[in-house]
């Protein structure tokens, strides 16, 4: 019900990703090569079958799910089946977003808006510049109509009040953003981050409002 806000949801994780946020909470599936032992996308199929008219919706999610070369062609038969898709991603490859939508394939989008610009790289925790891409697929959630939110995880060690504002500035207008509690799971790429606590995440919500429609916090 998280997932997909108010639908029963089934979510998808693919394996890899092009960034490496210090603070991923599913680090294992960025790091790890799950590529030898994979789930068949058939058992996948056969349970999304077995599960019509309890679940609603799937998500998938990840790493980063917009890598996999053949998205399309495994959205299609689950789209088939009638089940709402929602795709969690960095925002790095915006064509591809284009081309479901265009091509009914997608009903929401969540686009992980890490930092200000200028923060973007120590964010991810290295120096690709996918910044353009991340722009553009902004622009198009917030002119295509489709339903979406900007979700971004408040970590000590990388926001700070300045660097908020400057965030809220770059999505000016959007229509929903949830601030999210980092939780250190213990597994995370680098260690000994800390969350933002409740007052402080509450001031960056009010920060935030002067520019974003709704902004909620998530976790607290």
């Amino acid at each position: 019900l998280v997932d997909y806000e108010g639908k029963l949801t089934c979510t998808l994780f693919m394996a890899g990703c092009n960034f490496r946020c210090p603070f991923c909470h599913n680090a294992s599936l960025v790091l790890q090569d799950y590529s030898i032992n994979p789930i068949p996308f058939e058992e996948i199929l056969s349970y999304l079958k077995n599960a019509k008219g309890k679940l609603e919706a799937v998500c998938i999610s990840g790493g980063e799910p917009t890598l996999m070369r053949d998205l399309k062609e495994k959205i299609r038969p689950i789209k088939d089946l009638g089940y709402l898709i929602k795709i969690d991603t960095n925002g790095t490859n915006p064509e591809l977003l284009k081309e479901l939508y265009q091509e009914k394939l997608l009903d929401y989008v969540a686009l992980d808006v890490k930092n200000c610009e200028e923060a973007y790289p120590e964010t991810i925790g290295h120096n690709y510049q996918p910044f353009a891409n991340i722009q553009k697929s902004i622009a198009f959630l917030m002119n295509s109509g489709i339903e979406y939110e900007f979700r971004t995880t408040l970590v000590q060690e990388f926001h700070s009040r300045k660097k908020i504002d400057a965030l809220g500035k770059m999505i000016k207008g959007a229509k929903k953003l949830y601030l999210q509690k980092f939780v250190d799971t213990g597994s995370t790429i680098k260690k000994g981050l800390n969350p933002i606590p409740l007052e402080e995440a509450k001031e960056y919500q009010k920060i935030l409002e002067k520019y974003i429609q709704k902004v909620e916090l998530r976790g607290y």
